[in-house]
């Protein structure tokens, strides 16, 4: 007895993590201390942890070696950045806000200590391995009894205590319908979903670490039941981060085996979907179509209606009063009504029932919607008819009609749990960020489920602590991954490597949930990391400075892809509230307006181009957008954000090819994304195939680099491939296999041509083209005609004066377009000037040449060289044109930007022979203004293109204004007079007003004409007719009717 209670006492920690791993998740949330201002409560878990942390922190001051982990020092400078933010917030931001109050700030604060305290009571606790057998038993064990709890609350009726609402959170034991979410112990269905996915991956890692079958078997079992559990979650965002774990983990220890996990892994999906078709259906369910009531004076919703036949208002009693809205309802005297008589109600009406109180699954009533402005109109109505709630007293149902012009339209909308997050929760914690960047508001300033855990993290505590949070994450992966390789332990090792799969997912999980701050599974995650920890330094004892680590992973190419992605978001995040413009709505029509099946659809978006550009790609890649998100323009930006995001890495990723030089090629990655010259490209939703055609073009250019340093079959197939798809999204990938032999014959060898193709290999990179081509011809394509042709005579001038052009628009910004022009416009008048002038160019380049660039060492040389050419070879398309365009310079503009780098590079050295802190200060400057100046006009460009979809969302809802039903079938002619072009750089309608009037009224009979003058639409149409309308824009982009003049006789 002796022996035991000595063993008990010197292991009194590891005792304590057994007793919070099983307490913890099996322990319902019930309440013990209220806390005001908040319904948030103390529980009894709370008193446990607080216990065993001042058990351990008396050991502390007995043993002040078990604070010294690897961890305690980031976690440390966590919670000083916490107490900084939550004073400062408490300071100066509280008493100008409502709702926020001191004592939740405190809370809030102290909470996360209580959280992260559990990491080294996990770290005290797990002495040895020798421990490591019943700690995972105790883990299994409390892991299958909430499985078991939660099977129990679907099939048995087992109680929940939920936090999810404030009658909810004072410990309602309540019993669940069949059809509801399962949470088990766990305070809500996310709650469980999150620890699910934080656990199975740590059972999944098991089925890979144990070598017995009866192991292995009992762990694929749990694995098995978890998933079942997962699914009774109904948690779409949870089931997506279990699969990402889930393949960190086959990749972790079978690499090769996880391209034959995914059809498995899409099997048992399947089997899952078939088993819980309430998951199935909340996928479904993700975008709603309903009818929504508009204004139609301002465009706005009034709420969600149905149509009503006239036998349901036979019991009840309808009254007609003029209202001006439905507030009004509620104040009006019942005397000052007129009961509408049953027979004068028509068969069909619009009904507006008043909402009850929201039921969790059902969209409330003036929920936002997916462009409302563009949804089909259905019909227009004088009135409509509002149901209130029956009275309590008497039980009589009444109806009122409320009178104005309102149009019907058939709308998509997304779930509530989309809608709460983007409208509500998600814009709020953003405001309490923009209040301060760097220090956020502090803890207790948004809500308590903002269902973002970044979101949360910036609102609260800011880029400060937002960063010193995560370097608590990467200074464990710096860890783990250093001391992984030397664990001998399979079960051991495989634990590791599930604990760092389940963080992975938890990070996925933590877009749509506050994962970090829900109790159970925030305590459960830092007393694993602990105990991992504690085992990683059992395993091999290395020498570990986190500080130098940190400084390295700082620097890394890792790095700079992070920061090219937090420049990005910061540059262009405010593009997703642009509206639609110009083509966009010519793109939508031919997505929409099909009358073929779906694979017969995209088969024909192959092989008929019907006298269109030959992008079938891009028809697809709309297609599948608009399958998924219809006409929510945000998401058709945020592609576009994505990839030029993704571009921006792919030049870093090439600039350190050419330059060799990270810290060069990471100036030219941030500088592409400031440039201002090509933002059409980005901002202009049509303008998408660019984006994908430059990312397949260096993508396949870096392929194959790869494969002239390696000379492997993966890299070539991969090049291949890439300059195949490039010139489906737009015929400038027809330049990328030209590309590859610029790289070959400015940084490899300069060969002749005949030298060059003496490899079939490169050889065989040239197919693409002709495929391409054949294919467009088959097709039907457009070749060249109209703007989009080639002038034989004026040829040379075109080139020389679209690639000076070009290099003005990448180097300046759209500032230099009025002289470009201008000039242009003066030397096409005056040609020997423009020969003579070109001369001189000429002369001067070559020049520089002899003078500068030919003195350089050869592979500076080679750079210089590769960028020219590179520049040239990607206006190819473009350089014979009559004029340019922003777009054209998208892919062309990397080639001045590896020379701008390396001359970059050369002015540097220039200014270090005077001193070197000169030339750091002077290349900073020379960057700055460089910098300046394009980011003067990327905001520019933002209000341009806010400002022109804002002028094309105006003149959509003035048009629906003038709608009548007869807009909907018979023929009709609408002349639009002094149509808006653009504003500023940005478009407008310079095309697209056909097709945007179409997805409004879907009426094949309408047809559209635009005019510059009132006179000629005057021409153009009858005086009095009733079926040709016409409109005349205002500046603001509203239409307003307009009538012939009345002849006097």
């Amino acid at each position: 007895m002796k022996k035991v209670f000595v063993w008990c006492k010197d292991n009194i920690f590891f005792l304590f993590t057994l007793l919070l791993l099983a307490f913890i998740p099996l322990y319902p949330k019930l309440p013990l201390v209220d806390v005001v201002n908040v319904w948030v409560y103390i529980r009894l878990e709370d008193f446990v942890v607080l216990f065993i942390l001042l058990w351990w922190m008396v050991s502390v001051g007995r043993k002040p070696r078990l604070l010294d982990t690897h961890l305690t020092l980031p976690i440390l400078v966590f919670w000083c950045v916490g107490a900084l933010t939550t004073i400062h917030g408490i300071l100066l931001v509280f008493p100008g806000l409502a709702d926020v109050f001191p004592n939740v700030a405190l809370l809030s604060y102290l909470r996360r200590i209580e959280y992260m305290s559990l990491f080294f009571i996990g770290y005290t606790g797990m002495k040895g391995k020798q421990f490591f057998t019943p700690f995972i038993t105790v883990l299994t064990v409390s892991f299958g009894l909430v499985l078991v709890y939660g099977i129990g609350q679907r099939y048995l009726g087992f109680p929940a205590f939920l936090t999810m609402n404030e009658e909810f959170a004072k410990g309602m034991a309540i019993q669940l319908s069949p059809m509801s979410r399962v949470s088990s112990t766990f305070a809500g269905h996310y709650d469980l979903a999150a620890y699910l996915v934080l656990i199975l991956s740590i059972m999944a890692s098991f089925v890979f670490g144990y070598r017995h079958w009866f192991v292995k078997t009992m762990f694929f079992g749990i694995v098995a039941a978890g998933l079942a559990v997962l699914f009774m979650t109904v948690s779409r965002i949870s089931l997506f981060a279990l699969f990402v774990s889930l393949g960190l983990v086959a990749f972790m220890h079978r690499r090769k085996v996880v391209m034959l996990l995914i059809p498995v892994l899409l099997m048992i999906v399947g089997v899952f979907f078939v088993l819980s078709p309430s998951l199935l259906a909340r996928y479904g369910n993700t975008i709603k179509e309903v009818d929504v009531l508009v204004d139609t004076k301002t465009g706005e919703p009034i709420a969600h209606v149905s149509e009503a036949p006239k036998e349901y208002f036979e019991q009840k009693v309808v009254k007609q009063e003029y209202f001006a809205n439905i507030a009004s309802v509620f104040t009006s005297s019942p005397s000052a009504s007129i009961i509408m008589p049953y027979s004068y109600i028509p068969a069909r009406v619009v009904l507006l029932r008043e909402p009850d109180a929201p039921t969790g699954e059902d969209l409330p009533q003036g929920t936002g919607y997916i462009n409302l402005s563009l949804s089909p109109v259905v019909r227009r109505v004088q009135n409509f008819y509002f149901e209130r709630k029956p009275d309590p007293k008497t039980g009589q149902a009444y109806v009122t009609i409320i009178n104005g012009d309102y149009l019907v339209k058939r709308a998509a909308a997304y779930d509530l749990s989309f809608t709460t997050r983007f409208q509500g929760e998600w814009p709020k914690a953003i405001a309490a960020f923009r209040r301060n960047v760097l220090f956020g508001s502090g803890y207790g300033s948004v809500s308590l489920a903002v269902d973002n855990s970044y979101l949360r993290m910036l609102g609260e505590v800011g880029a400060l602590g937002f960063v010193s949070f995560f370097a608590i994450f990467i200074v464990f992966w710096l860890y783990i991954q250093k001391v992984l390789p030397a664990i001998d332990s399979r079960p051991v090792k495989s634990f590791v490597i599930g604990v760092l799969s389940g963080i992975a997912g938890l990070f996925v999980n933590a877009v749509f949930i506050d994962v970090f701050e829900a109790s159970k599974v925030a305590f459960i995650l830092w007393l694993l990391m602990g105990v991992t920890a504690a085992l990683a330094y059992a395993s091999k004892n290395i020498a570990f400075d986190y500080l130098q680590e940190l400084k390295k992973v700082a620097i890394s190419p890792w790095a700079v892809i992070v920061y090219l992605g937090v420049a990005t978001t910061l540059l262009y995040s405010l593009m997703t509230r642009n509206y639609f413009v110009g083509d966009d709505f010519t793109w939508f029509r031919w997505v929409i307006n099909r009358d073929q099946s779906l694979p017969a659809t995209i088969w024909g978006y192959f092989t008929r181009a019907d006298g269109f550009f030959y992008r079938p790609g891009a028809k697809l890649y709309f297609a599948l957008m608009y399958s998924g998100f219809w006409l929510n323009q945000s998401a058709y930006h945020i592609v576009s954000i994505l990839l030029h995001f993704v571009v921006s890495v792919l030049v870093f990723l090439l600039t350190k090819k050419i330059a060799k030089s990270t810290f060069l090629s990471a100036v030219a990655g941030l500088l592409f994304l400031i440039l201002s010259g090509s933002l059409e490209a980005v901002f202009w939703i049509s303008a998408t195939g660019f984006l994908f055609t430059t990312c397949l073009s260096l993508m396949g250019l870096l392929w194959y680099i790869e494969w002239e340093e390696t000379k492997k079959r993966a890299p070539f197939i991969s090049a291949l491939l890439c300059s195949l798809v490039a010139p489906l999204f737009h015929e400038l990938g027809i330049v990328t296999p030209l590309l590859f032999l610029v790289y070959r014959w400015t940084m490899i060898e300069a060969v002749s041509v005949r030298k060059l193709f003496a490899d079939t290999r490169r050889r065989i990179l040239l197919i693409p083209i002709s495929l391409y081509l054949l294919a467009r011809f088959a097709a039907g394509s457009h070749w060249l005609s109209g703007d989009y042709n080639y002038n034989l005579f004026k040829l040379p001038f075109n080139a020389i004066g679209n690639a000076l052009g070009y290099i003005s628009l990448t180097l300046f910004g759209p500032f230099s377009l009025p002289v470009y022009q201008g000039v242009r416009a003066f030397l096409r008048e005056h040609t020997a000037i423009a020969i003579a002038l070109g001369a001189v160019i000429a002369g001067v380049i070559i020049l520089v040449y002899r003078k500068r660039i030919s003195h350089c060492e050869k592979k500076e040389m080679s750079g210089f060289l590769f960028g020219a050419w590179f520049f040239l070879v990607a206006l190819l398309p473009f350089l014979g044109l009559g004029n340019i365009s922003s777009r054209y310079s998208y892919l062309a503009s990397i080639g001045i930007l590896i020379l701008f780098v390396l001359f970059l590079k050369k002015f540097a050295v220039f200014l270090g022979h005077i001193r070197r802190d000169i030339a750091v200060v002077g290349t900073i400057l020379f960057l700055s203004i460089f910098s300046l100046i394009h980011i003067v006009q990327l905001q520019q460009a933002h209000g341009d293109w806010y400002e022109a979809g804002e002028t094309v969302k105006r003149f959509i809802i003035s048009v629906d204004g003038q709608y009548s039903d007869s807009w909907a079938n018979d023929p009709l002619q609408l002349h639009f007079v002094d149509l808006p072009i653009r504003h500023g750089n940005a478009w407008v309608l310079p095309v697209g007003i056909v097709d945007a009037l179409w997805l409004v009224y879907r009426n094949p009979n309408m047809h559209i004409y635009t005019w510059p003058t009132v006179e000629q639409a005057f021409s153009a149409t009858q005086p009095g007719s009733l079926t040709q309308k016409i409109f005349v824009f205002d500046d603001t982009g509203k239409v307003t009717q307009v009538h012939h003049p009345v002849t006097v006789q």
